[in-house]
């Protein structure tokens, strides 16, 4: 396994325990009436030169961020020192050093409404609303009341089912769009020795993207459940409401026999071998893990597009959700020194135009602006998580404005693991959010 790939693994599993899952529509022709299209040369001078810029990131910024940093220093002349702080705490780090009174001139950070509360950014960021990416942004990532307070350049991630082609062949049956849809078909390919579903319950966040990340795409259209959970006016413990009906959902699913036995047990590691080997049909995993498809095979493209794919999975329509992460996702705090805000800006200017076509082909991501396209180069499993970016249905994580969410994945699978009933975890987490409710005020 490559060390990108390595550093890929870190990143998503310590994110999704952290809530980094916590969080696209329309086009990716490069529009012809921008003065500085993505990709292209500008003749403006930057805002300022000679300036250095603290960044506050994660130490597990892969090589092209860290290539962004080190392309906006050539073209500007400014200088960007960075303050690595650790991928596994990230956002504790953020808020402790935040709490101090220290800011940095450019921040990475979550572009989820609840994370950004947690900074109270709508007293605390440049509104960077009247900067020309706005117009062409295809998702909602880093809005927040109305403002558009940063940006989030990508990768995004959506959640959905990887699936074993050959298994689905051999069982002679549809793919599925639904969890009715999955108790439907259960029985079929269970009978040809395979498990329909493997949860890695053992490393928890599995239980959030089954449960919730997936099912609950149909529920969340422009993050409307989210806010109203953390307005109060939505229950999460309504026992006609979604995440009771998630949960029992999951619940039946595991009492049909379609879940792995080791349920309690197995690792994420283990669901995505699981998939690739055909001992299971199928895994609702964050399309971080692409990768990781890839790497089971060698390299070998063709052949993981062959043998595996990636498609949206919902509670009935058949729908996908986005998270954006704090990698790649861009701030600027205000900080009382005009040169320095005017040129952080400079920073997210020239990063979503000029330096944003570069950035998309180094990360092999599906573009967050229009102004970019996707790069040509990338298997059947990118283009399958672009065409679920791009489809205006695709709605925000569930989670992304809801106060209390950590303690959702241990809840969920409970569930799983037949400790508690769907009514009783929806129960103990509404305990929790509105704890957090309470506490934020």
């Amino acid at each position: 396994m490559s060390s990108n790939s390595l550093r890929r693994v870190a990143v998503v599993a310590t994110a999704a325990g952290a809530l980094f899952l916590a969080a696209c529509s329309g086009g990716s022709s490069t529009t012809n009436d921008q003065s500085s299209a993505a990709g292209a040369a500008t003749s403006e001078a930057p805002a300022a030169a000679g300036v250095t810029l603290t960044m506050w990131h994660q130490s597990a910024d892969s090589d092209a961020q860290l290539n962004l940093y080190k392309a906006y220093e050539a073209y500007s002349g400014n200088t960007i020192e960075l303050l690595d702080l650790p991928a596994d705490t990230y956002t504790t780090a953020v808020q402790t050093k935040w709490a101090t009174g220290d800011r940095p001139d450019i921040l990475e950070y979550s572009p989820a409404p609840q994370d950004m509360r947690q900074l109270n950014m709508a007293e605390n960021m440049v509104d960077l609303s009247g900067l020309g990416f706005v117009s062409h942004l295809i998702n909602h990532s880093g809005e927040l009341d109305g403002q558009v307070l940063g940006v989030a350049l990508g990768p995004i991630s959506s959640y959905g089912m990887f699936y074993n082609k050959t298994v689905f062949a051999n069982a002679g049956v549809d793919l599925p769009k639904n969890y009715d849809d999955l108790l439907d078909i259960c029985p079929t390919v269970t009978a040809t020795g395979v498990d329909l579903i493997n949860v890695g319950g053992g490393s928890e966040f599995p239980a959030n993207m089954i449960a919730g990340f997936a099912y609950m795409a149909d529920y969340n259209a422009d993050d409307a459940w989210g806010q109203a959970v953390a307005a109060g006016t939505e229950k999460v413990d309504d026992p006609d409401g979604p995440i009771v009906a998630g949960l029992t959902a999951v619940d039946n699913l595991v009492k049909a026999g379609c879940v792995n036995a080791d349920v309690a047990t197995a690792t994420f590691q283990d669901s995505i071998k699981a998939v690739y080997d055909g001992t299971a049909a199928l895994t609702i995993l964050p399309s971080d893990f692409i990768s990781q498809f890839y790497d089971l095979g060698d390299g070998d493209t063709a052949a993981v597009d062959a043998l595996v794919g990636f498609a949206p999975i919902s509670a009935e329509k058949g729908i996908g959700s986005y998270s954006g992460s704090p990698i790649g996702s861009y701030f600027v705090p205000t900080t009382g020194d005009s040169a320095k805000e005017a040129a952080a800006q400079d920073f997210i200017e020239w990063a979503t135009t000029t330096g944003y076509q570069d950035y998309i082909n180094d990360t092999k991501s599906t573009p967050t602006l229009d102004t970019a396209t996707l790069p040509s180069d990338l298997g059947e499993l990118y283009q399958s998580l672009a065409a679920i970016l791009q489809d205006p249905a695709t709605t925000p994580a569930f989670n992304q404005s809801v106060p209390g969410f950590g303690n959702f994945g241990q809840l969920a699978l409970s569930v799983l693991v037949g400790q508690a009933t769907p009514q009783e975890a929806a129960t103990k987490w509404q305990t929790f959010v509105d704890q957090a409710r309470e506490a934020q005020g």
